[in-house]
């Protein structure tokens, strides 16, 4: 039996497997709306496996974080003129883009942390960095669990790397073949809804509340201010 990795097809060990009355018993644990792939071959005998050791090398606590705040900016006026005797003008709307740096190396959501606050919506960029020895990381997987990043979609990079993407449910991401000997540099990149920032902006006090109007009454629709960004903890782990 192997567990596939969905967004790789990567194979790789399970977890506890056992084999008991001609059935093969699997243990794994999954983070709320996680999922798995497994494959199993019948054509080879059962193999008993143990769950692999799971051991904590680093956890990163200190981070340089800016967020990129978006928001309407000015719209841009298109005017076209054919010679055909009329002309037209279009609005193009734009983004505007504000990077807010914020003075706080402690992970924490945006509405929290200094110099960003409630009305932001964007993308966050999370710097820092860890120390390996070559014994931490030989013999086993190594993967950045990033712990929390409030649903948010994002990317990792490790030592310049390209970009590596996560499940949401469970922003674990491999990092074997990036990892190296000494200093480690690390970029999380994090982005969210434009709830935030929609809060701010007024913009449902206009809409009405869908469910009560079904229920023939009257009212607006209410949303609150979201959790945004990197929360952690962040760990890398070797596995095996």
């Amino acid at each position: 039996m192997r567990r596939v990795e969905p967004a790789t097809g990567e194979l790789r060990a399970p977890g506890a497997v056992r084999h008991e009355g001609g059935r093969t018993l699997l243990r794994v644990t999954l983070s709320p709306g996680e999922a798995a792939l497994f494959t199993v071959d019948r054509a080879s005998a059962p193999e008993a496996l143990e769950a692999p050791a799971v051991t904590t090398l680093a956890e990163l606590t200190d981070w340089r974080i800016a967020v990129e705040s978006w928001d309407a900016g000015e719209p841009e006026l298109i005017v076209e003129d054919r010679g055909l005797g009329y002309e037209t003008r279009e609005l193009r709307p734009t983004t505007a883009v504000t990077k807010l740096e914020s003075p706080s190396r402690a992970l924490a959501p945006w509405k929290d942390l200094e110099g960003v606050g409630p009305d932001v919506s964007g993308v966050g960029e999370y710097v820092a960095s860890f120390a390996v020895s070559a014994a931490d990381i030989d013999g086993g997987r190594l993967v950045l669990d990033l712990g929390s990043t409030s649903g948010g979609l994002g990317s990792v990079r490790v030592n310049g790397s390209e970009p590596r993407g996560f499940d949401t449910s469970r922003p674990v991401v491999d990092v074997t073949d990036l990892v190296r000997d000494g200093a480690n540099d690390l970029v999380v990149r994090v982005s969210s809804s434009l709830n935030n920032r929609l809060i701010a902006r007024g913009y449902y006090d206009a809409i009405p509340d869908i469910g009560l109007m079904l229920a023939n009454r009257q009212g607006v629709h209410r949303t609150v201010v979201r959790d945004y960004g990197l929360q952690g903890p962040v760990r890398l782990h070797r596995v095996g």
